[in-house]
């Protein structure tokens, strides 16, 4: 494994280089009598990593994480400072990402298939369309790498679901190489469930359409996903269709586990865990390096779409989140810090850097956003809940936007500067002023009585028009984060 430190300065000179383009020639006049040349389709690479919080991306300026690779996405096009996911637990979050809708419209209201196990049944049901399904069509070359947690029978399988390839694990966690293997370090901590010795289940390495099973222990799983991504780039690029990329990193994700060299590199942290932690986060930074390299070699970063952002934030449990910040931790919860994580979206031929963009969004808009972009005189589907990102950078100040999530017995909702957040189990109805109490530890309920009726309003009418969900809820109990006591739901 190649040095941390030259890694990245190696990305970052090249993510410079790959900014640079020579003069432009002037383009002639299109003749009447030509017929107009269909618009290029951009290529699409969705960066997905795993309870990474909105605090430990530098370019959000809260914590004590360099990752200038992830960075130079958000400087190159948009940081979207309040991006939102639609739930604050892995499955449910990537169900919404790959539908562009909210999961509990479809009962896909609670987790599946953390370890190993397969919960036969519980998956993204097959007549909910995934982006895959929606591009194919439109003549996009496919492809998955990493975590898909979205269901291990045959029918929810990736290349069943419109992904022409596939390469990981099926299950919502596995091992990142066996921890015997010279050269990783794995850290225990103090909420570790089993000892991560081996994969299992779901959590074993799968490709292709047969369900191949992968036997690779000694190889870092990050370092894995992104050879196999730069390979389909560099595939795709040569065969000039356009390709959609949805990598899906389990990093920084429980177990800790990550290459000594990155560790070594972290040596001015003292506590194991969180320098573990730290580390992994690293070797994320410079797998992005590496992807964004391999788009400017092969000559397509200008005409690709470059999405990153996190499924959900940091679990308070294990040790290593940031929880001095109100957002650096909060994963199974419905504080900000469960829902709120790092969003940075580039293109640079079709979105001109904006900077920073405070107006709310989703990771429901992907799936509009890449639509519009591959066919914009195509009308979205009204059964979509995202919006266009596009259309948001474009007109940032435009119509307030209500965000609502539901996993019962939490509900929340977001209205402009206004978060209601409502327990079921406790009776109990919470409002906050987001922008002036980030902390969420001013209940206005009792001040503002009309408001929270009429956000309740939305919220019980929403919650009315629910299926039934489509497998039971696991478990729920009473948390502290950052002193302040909210409801875990799992």
């Amino acid at each position: 494994m190649q040095n941390l430190m030259k890694l990245l300065a190696a990305a970052s000179m090249f993510g410079i280089a790959g900014c640079t383009s020579a003069p432009v020639a002037p383009v002639a006049p299109v003749s009447k009598a030509q017929a107009p040349q269909e618009q290029k389709k951009p290529n699409v690479i969705v960066i997905l990593v795993d309870d990474l919080p909105w605090t430990d991306v530098s370019i959000n300026k809260a914590g004590t994480i360099n990752t200038p690779n992830i960075d130079r996405i958000g400087e190159q096009g948009v940081n979207f400072s309040a991006g939102y996911v639609a739930a604050s637990v892995c499955a449910v979050s990537r169900a919404a990402l790959l539908t562009g809708r909210t999961p509990a419209r479809y009962g896909f209201m609670y987790n599946i298939n953390d370890r190993g196990n397969l919960d036969a049944g519980a998956g993204l049901p097959t007549d909910v369309p995934t982006i895959a399904e929606r591009l194919k069509p439109m003549g996009y070359r496919t492809a998955v790498f990493g975590k898909w947690h979205q269901g291990a029978d045959p029918q929810f399988y990736p290349t069943r679901r419109g992904f022409d390839e596939f390469f990981g694990f099926l299950a919502g966690e596995t091992i990142y190489a066996d921890p015997k293997t010279p050269g990783i370090v794995t850290t225990p901590t103090k909420a570790d469930r089993y000892d991560p010795t081996e994969r299992e289940g779901g959590g074993r390495l799968f490709e292709g359409p047969d369900m191949k099973i992968v036997e690779q222990p000694n190889q870092y799983l990050t370092e894995t996903i992104t050879d196999r991504t730069v390979d389909f780039i560099q595939r795709s690029a040569a065969s000039g269709e356009p390709f959609f990329g949805y990598i899906a990193y389990n990093a920084p994700h429980w177990p800790l586990q990550v290459p000594k060299v990155y560790y070594d590199n972290r040596s001015e942290i003292a506590d194991p865990v969180r320098r573990t932690y730290v580390a992994m986060v690293d070797t994320i930074d410079v797998a992005v390096g590496q992807i964004l390299k391999a788009l400017s070699d092969s000559g397509v970063r200008d005409d690709t779409i470059v999405i990153f952002l996190s499924d959900n934030g940091c679990p308070v449990q294990f040790g290593f989140c940031q929880e001095s910040h109100p957002w650096g931790a909060g994963k199974f919860t419905y504080l900000e810090g469960g829902t709120r994580v790092p969003f940075l979206m580039s293109w640079p031929n079709g979105l001109k850097h904006r900077g920073t963009i405070a107006a709310p969004v989703s990771s429901m808009d992907i799936l509009p956003t890449i639509l519009k972009a591959a066919a914009p005189e195509q009308a979205l589907d009204k059964e979509l809940d995202g919006q266009d990102l596009l259309a948001t950078v474009a007109q940032p100040e435009g119509a307030e936007r209500t965000l609502m999530w539901n996993q019962r017995p939490v509900r929340a909702i977001r209205q402009g500067r206004y978060k209601l957040w409502h327990s079921d189990d406790w009776a109990q109805t919470r409002l906050y002023d987001i922008e002036a109490d980030p902390w969420e530890t001013n209940d206005l309920s009792a001040a503002m009585p009309d408001r929270v009726r009429a956000m309740k309003e939305k919220v019980d009418k929403f919650d009315a028009s629910l299926p039934k969900p489509l497998w039971p809820l696991k478990s729920t109990r009473e948390v502290i984060i950052g002193g302040r006591k909210t409801e875990f739901v799992y």
